[in-house]
């Protein structure tokens, strides 16, 4: 039977005397029910649903209200954002391998009534690690659109209180929130309060919350939807890996990723051809190439151009991905010339080291001579 889970959830809210579950995921089955063309019995579970009298402080995307987030009970600060992300606004451009991993997370959480009437179980978790802005963030934002769900993320701030035992009482609060409700919940920064028991360097509270986070994630219900997201995989505690059923590594965008990107990031103020801007970014995550594309865009539209400047954009690239070298304050112009030129020859040109130090090309052609020649 479709939507078995949704009912289950409603009867289980109804029995348990938690309306906020009951209310949550009546609205859901409702939301289901339209999409499929069902309109009629989804307005009428809403009719009953603003019969009931119902009142949260809170409005959620349908105009209905919605539960209350917990909040830190020192802090009074919420434990968690919740977003409503559309798939218009998260569209995501990644490698083939991962989208196939990702679209085979989102059909196997939609074929779930059918894995638990076979009797198989189902934990629909996904890890999601890589290096700083590869876009694990904005994938987890992704998959909470194509599932219509609304993303609940931790806020890491928040949940960590200085005091002991309330990280472990705050993750228990948030849990069971999420849990209550259908919604995506994401733990971003996850290393935060996921280390590894074993390093030394950590006190016995924070080995304690990693406990209490294994418990937290045993206990979730097959429906509730957890995601987590790392840039440092390698200090998870290995117990924690155990507990999702898809581990997403995301890796920097290959030549062809780059090329799409870039084409989607400049948009109207595009060149013909991206391939040099390509060769330019090898190494860079998705996030740099953004940003770099937005200040290119921001200086054609004060310079009052068309199409970007493809070699500022390239210095621009440049002077980001080699920082360390541009400002690290033992070596001269002349050796940061030398090390430049030595590093990328394709990038840093005569032309572009000429523009980058404000020097002449005659006096870097006659360094970077000197260097060959020895």
């Amino acid at each position: 039977m479709q939507h078995t889970l949704e009912i289950l959830k409603v009867i289980e809210g109804a029995l348990s005397n938690n309306l906020t579950q009951v209310t949550a995921y009546s609205e859901l089955l409702a939301s289901k029910l339209e999409r499929e063309g069902d309109a009629r019995t989804a307005q009428s579970i809403r009719k009953k649903l603003d019969s009931s009298g119902t009142n949260y402080s809170t409005a959620g995307i349908s105009g209905r209200p919605e539960p209350i987030v917990p909040v830190d009970k020192d802090s009074r600060l919420t434990l968690g954002d919740v977003l409503y992300p559309t798939v218009d606004e998260t569209r995501i451009q990644l490698p083939a391998s991962v989208q196939e991993n990702v679209d085979e997370f989102l059909s196997f959480i939609s074929k779930a009534h059918l894995l638990s009437e076979a009797g198989v179980g189902i934990s629909p978790s996904m890890m999601l690690y890589g290096p700083p802005g590869c876009g694990k963030t904005q994938l987890a934002h992704h998959i909470a659109a194509r599932l219509g769900l609304p993303l609940i993320t931790a806020r890491c701030d928040t949940l960590i209180s200085s005091f002991l035992g309330s990280t472990a009482k705050n993750l228990r609060s948030l849990f069971d929130h999420a849990a209550s409700r259908p919604c995506v919940l994401f733990l971003d920064e996850f290393d935060a309060f996921a280390k590894a028991r074993d390093d030394q360097h950590e006190l016995g509270e924070l080995k304690r919350v990693v406990v209490s986070l294994l418990q937290n994630i045993d206990a979730l219900p097959e429906n509730t939807i957890l995601l987590a997201a790392t840039n440092h995989h390698g200090l998870l505690d290995p117990a924690v890996w155990r507990r999702f059923a898809y581990r997403l590594k995301i890796t920097l965008p290959n030549k062809e990723l780059r090329c799409s990107l870039i084409e989607q990031f400049l948009g109207d103020f595009c060149p013909k051809s991206v391939k040099r801007i390509a060769d330019a970014t090898e190494g860079m995550s998705g996030a740099m190439i953004q940003q770099a594309c937005k200040t290119a865009i921001r200086n054609a539209i004060l310079s009052g151009q068309e199409h970007i400047d493809i070699d500022k954009l390239i210095i621009g690239l440049a002077m980001d991905q080699y920082q360390d070298i541009l400002s690290h304050s033992e070596l001269n112009d002349e050796d940061k010339i030398i090390k430049l030129r030595m590093l990328n020859s394709k990038v840093f040109t005569i032309e572009r080291l000429a523009a980058i130090f404000g020097l002449s090309t005659g006096k870097i052609s006659t360094l970077t001579s000197k260097k060959d020649s020895n």
